[in-house]
């Protein structure tokens, strides 16, 4: 894989990488992080370091630091889609629900993934536009039936319920409106 201006990635930063990523997945997230900089500087001009100092943040709960690591990526490969989930994901975390609706967007235009446009169903059905919420619906759909009701039930598992900023009452209204959607979507 070249780095920037088509030079070669050197062989440190492999090594740094990963290393990097066994104490990421270890959950050794302060470790994790000080390799990823040193990764960063051994490289600067790759994103992947940059993606996963972003990701690490985001584990940490340092969202707007996350953030800027996730921009900078997107600036170093913007062949990247990762860095702009990363960044829908903690707009989605802070509830800002539009600008994670305008990454999921950009990343969607790139790779037109089904799951990324239940993604944006979804941020679109937190924000309170059901209308809105079913195009992207319909769109996923499109795309792959199957795969986007698992995919519904996931999301709801792994992001709405694991939420603890999100209330029970919330919780429920968003399980209400997906079956609700997802009752809209089968008869379609």
């Amino acid at each position: 894989m070249p780095a920037g201006d088509d030079q070669p990635i050197d062989k440190a930063y492999e090594e740094i990488i990963a290393r990097s990523n066994e104490f990421y997945e270890k959950g050794d997230y302060e470790k994790a992080l000080s390799w990823y900089e040193d990764a960063s500087k051994v490289e600067p001009r790759q994103g992947l370091a940059w993606y996963m100092k972003g990701m690490t943040l985001f584990r940490m709960e340092k969202y707007d630091e996350a953030l800027l690591a996730f921009d900078m990526a997107a600036k170093l490969d913007s062949n990247m889609v990762e860095p702009l989930m990363g960044r829908a994901y903690v707009h989605m975390k802070m509830f800002r629900f539009r600008e994670a609706i305008d990454s999921f967007k950009e990343a969607f235009l790139r790779n037109g993934d089904f799951e990324v446009a239940c993604l944006i169903g979804l941020c679109y059905l937190l924000d309170g536009d059901e209308e809105q919420a079913a195009d992207w619906f319909k769109r996923a759909f499109s795309k792959s039936r199957d795969g986007s009701l698992k995919f519904f039930e996931e999301m709801y598992l792994n992001v709405v319920l694991k939420d603890d900023n999100i209330t029970s009452d919330e919780k429920v209204a968003v399980r209400a409106a997906i079956d609700k959607l997802k009752r809209k979507m089968q008869n379609v």
